[in-house]
This record gives C-alpha cells, sequence and structure tokens, in this order.
C-alpha cells in the first residue's frame, strides 16, 4: 500500500497565450487530493462502486508505459481526500498526480514532474499543481515555459458559484481566439507577475490576475465578477483571479494586512445573499507528497 498528496488550485493566476502557445500559471493551494493505492483484489472491489475514470485511465497508462500492464487488474485505488469538482481547482489534476505519485512508490518507478504531465495529457488538458514552486506551463503540451518563485505572502478567499464546468466541454478555440485579441493585456499580466513575483510585491500579483480575469470575461460573462472586484476593492484585497475554465474566483489578498478569517468575513459580508461557497486558503509549492505509513 501507498499514499500520496497533491495540492489543488484557486484557479488560474494568469492564463492565454504565450509565444503561440497556451499557458497558464496555477494558483497552488494549501487543499489537496490523496489518493491510496495497493495491490489487493479485495481492495479493488471494495471500491469498484464508485469509480474515478480520469483516474483510472491514467493508472492504466502508466501502468502500460512503466512496464507493469499485467498489474492493472491488481491495482485499485481510493481517494482519501478530494477538491471540490467541476470548479476549476485542478480536482482532476491534484487527482491524477497524486495517483501517480502513489504508485511509482508501490511499483518502485521513478517519476518526475515531467513524467506526470505526460500521463496526465492523455488523459485531458492538466495543470501544473504538481510542480514544485509556481511555473509557466503549457497545458495542452506539457511544457514548462518558465520556472517562477513562490510568493511568500498571498491568501485567497475561494468564491464558489453554483454550477460545474466539464473539461471536455470548453471551447477552447473561442478562448484562443480571445486570448490572441488581448494578446497586449495578457503579456502585461505576465510582466506584472514577473515583476511582483521578483520583488515580492503582492499588489502587481493582484492586478495581473485581475486584467487576466477581466480578458476571460469577454468570453465567459459571469454576472458577479464586476461586482466582485467592487467587494475586494472595498475589503482591502489585492485583486481577483478566476478559473478560467470552472465556476470559482478568487479574491488574493496580503496576509500581513489582513487574516485569513478578516478577509473572509469582509468578503462574506460583501456577498451576503448571494448562492456561493466561500473558504479560506493560501498559496504554497505545488508538488507530490508521499504519505508514511
Amino acid at each position: 500500500m501507498a499514499r500520496a498528496i497533491c495540492p489543488g488550485s484557486a484557479g488560474e493566476l494568469i492564463e492565454g497565450i504565450w509565444e503561440e502557445k497556451e499557458v497558464l500559471i496555477s494558483l497552488t493551494i494549501n487543499r489537496v487530493s490523496e489518493m491510496e493505492v495497493e495491490i489487493e483484489n479485495e481492495f479493488i472491489a471494495r471500491t469498484s462502486a464508485s469509480p474515478l475514470p480520469k483516474s483510472q485511465k491514467a493508472l492504466e497508462i502508466a501502468l502500460r508505459d512503466w512496464g507493469f500492464p499485467h498489474l492493472v487488474s491488481r491495482i485499485g485505488f481510493r481517494r482519501l481526500r478530494s477538491l471540490p469538482e467541476g470548479k476549476g481547482l485542478s480536482s482532476s489534476t491534484a487527482d491524477i498526480a497524486a495517483l501517480l505519485g502513489a504508485l511509482s512508490s508501490l511499483v518502485d518507478h521513478p517519476l518526475t514532474e515531467e513524467e506526470i504531465a505526460r500521463v496526465a495529457l492523455q488523459v485531458e488538458p492538466t495543470d501544473s499543481t504538481f510542480f514544485r514552486g509556481l511555473c509557466l506551463f503549457g497545458h495542452m503540451d506539457g511544457g514548462v515555459i518558465v520556472r517562477l518563485p513562490l510568493p511568500h505572502y498571498l491568501g485567497v478567499v475561494v468564491v464558489e458559484l453554483p454550477g460545474t464546468v466539464l473539461t471536455h466541454t470548453v471551447d477552447r478555440e473561442k478562448f484562443r481566439r480571445n486570448w490572441l485579441f488581448h494578446r497586449r493585456e495578457i503579456e502585461e499580466a505576465y510582466r506584472l507577475v514577473e515583476r511582483g513575483l521578483e520583488e515580492e510585491d503582492v499588489n502587481l500579483l493582484g492586478r495581473a490576475a485581475s486584467l487576466s480575469a477581466q480578458v476571460m470575461q469577454e468570453v465567459e460573462r459571469e454576472p458577479l465578477f464586476p461586482r466582485l472586484l467592487e467587494i475586494a476593492e472595498a475589503a482591502g484585497a489585492v485583486g481577483v483571479n478566476r478559473a478560467h475554465t470552472g465556476r470559482a474566483f478568487g479574491v488574493l489578498f496580503d496576509p500581513r494586512v489582513y487574516s485569513s478569517q478578516q478577509m473572509l468575513e469582509r468578503i462574506r459580508a460583501g456577498l451576503a445573499g448571494e448562492k456561493v461557497e466561500l473558504w479560506s486558503a493560501r498559496v504554497i509549492s505545488g508538488g507530490v507528497r508521499m504519505i508514511n505509513l
């Protein structure tokens, strides 16, 4: 038996076209998926009633590619901790990455971040929460464009809206046309991220996130977004980011100025009467981590 965890995200810090590639920076947070794998037929029977088809497909791809196809029918898995699904919080990416981490330990196969990306992309476009730190990531082809340092001080109040979005239903060509049209804004957002991380200025990160979210508003209009920007500014937050293929926003703030509880209460007061779920998180380094049993 082996267990591993991988964090999810509060959507993307920015997303768009960079040097002709679709790229994103996942905003990795301290909420995780935890997966357990085991070679035991009884274990498979016990969990077969609630399958995770994306994770199952990744398991089969990995065992085939790693030279263990004979183990497909013998290895079972279960999810012990999870993220909200269909909201754009990297739940499937975290599930798959945690599963591959546990599986690699179980069969004693070396695993790299690039290998996780290669397997995950055979299932669907993936986020970058399994990379350590932050990175500008080509989520369609798996390429890491730029490695980025982790912001030391950045909190998030996640705003979950009703409904879900399935990754495979997204009109990516429509997104791409919009990003190409707003190429200058995306480039400016990335420059703000670079400066914000270099200068440790969370206000610049917030401006970058809001700019990217505003570009997305052109093709995926969310009536609550303009009001949320106003609420965030009034509450003392630094910006609002978005899950570009999901139903969630993040209100970004400096935890040295306001505690998570204080910012959560301010945003809750501003959104009183709205049918949303709110919870707080902090930005952390990505990466798969093993759980000692």
